[in-house]
């Protein structure tokens, strides 16, 4: 028993340290999704700014086809990017949740080393009590 419950914390740390990676791991994903999403709306912005531009020169029906149909290109890139975000988010919020378990787990396991600890100290300290009162029965006893 004397190593039992330090395993088992060593073990919920190792778990709760996983976790975290894990974590970590989707929260980059999150902000790379979103940096996408950022450059997609700069993108789109610059090209609304030259469409306009453009509608102030002469220009062919072929350049402004072009221009609408990326635009149109952007749309569903947005829309696709916007999708991936909120599967990533949901997997962050998910694996946040096992984070926050894998902690819990392992202050339950940190709290049963101290217990165990505590108990060990106060059996040593109830045998030492015991061991010096049989001492002082034993020494009255002789004289």
């Amino acid at each position: 028993m004397n190593n039992t419950w330090k395993i088992l914390a060593n073990r919920a740390k190792t778990a709760t340290e996983e976790a975290q990676s894990v974590v970590v791991t989707a929260r980059a994903r999150v902000a790379q999704l979103q940096g996408s999403l950022d450059h997609i709306e700069t993108l789109r912005v610059d090209y609304i700014t030259r469409y306009h531009a453009t509608q102030k020169e002469m220009h062919m029906i072929a350049d402004n086809l072009a221009y609408r149909q990326f635009l149109e290109h952007l749309a569903s890139l947005t829309e696709r990017v916007t999708a991936q975000m909120e599967t990533a988010q949901a997997e962050l919020e998910r694996v946040k949740a096992l984070w926050s378990e894998a902690y819990k787990q392992q202050l339950k396991m940190e709290a049963m080393v101290e217990r165990d600890a505590t108990n060990k100290k106060n059996a040593a300290i109830k045998l030492e009590q015991k061991q010096t009162d049989q001492a002082g029965i034993t020494q009255f006893n002789l004289r």
